[in-house]
């Protein structure tokens, strides 16, 4: 596991009093394993179908070698406090998944924060557009992608709603060089 290096410390900073620390993991890493859990148990209990989809998936598509990234918060105790990740959709765009915070860090901005860095992760990666799907009852979701700029591909009645971002938006893009 290694410490994130970013331009701007404004990116990860939390306000008080969560003392959070952000990491950049790999599929393996012992704070990636127990993000994993937290957020199987949440989607198991709600009935998501998120959690058996990723249990089906293989969470190496996560890792940077494959195109994606997986980044975690976790607080001063070493308990996890939040996470997310992006992998290779195509060659130019990058699909969130396992976006997760636990419930009383909701509505703080943790999330945000996330969501703001594997932006810029992807971003530098060389993707130009992010894209995710909310999926039934992920309404908090859908609140924070909008308030994020990602503009919903269909109607908001559908049960899977689908967003997307063009990254180019981010202050400061410059395309990377094509893969």
């Amino acid at each position: 596991m290694s410490t994130l290096t970013v331009p701007s410390p404004a990116l990860i900073s939390v306000p008080e009093p969560f003392d959070l620390e952000a990491f950049e993991l790999e599929a393996g890493d012992p704070l990636a394993v127990e993000l994993a859990a937290s957020f199987l148990s949440e989607e198991s209990a709600r009935g998501g179908g998120a959690a058996a989809r990723y249990l089906e998936s293989d969470p190496r598509e996560y890792e940077t070698w494959l195109g994606g990234s997986l980044i975690g918060l976790r607080r001063a105790d070493g308990s996890p406090a939040a996470g997310g990740a992006y992998r290779r959709y195509d060659a130019t765009t990058a699909e969130l998944a396992q976006l997760w915070t636990r419930p009383e860090l909701r509505r703080t901005g943790v999330a945000g924060k996330v969501l703001d860095h594997l932006e810029l992760i992807a971003e530098r990666s060389g993707y130009e557009r992010i894209y995710a799907v909310a999926e039934p009852g992920q309404h908090a979701v859908r609140r924070l992608l909008r308030a994020s700029g990602y503009t919903a591909l269909g109607e908001d009645r559908l049960e899977y709603l689908g967003f997307v971002k063009p990254l180019t938006e981010i202050p400061g893009f410059v395309p990377a060089p094509r893969r």
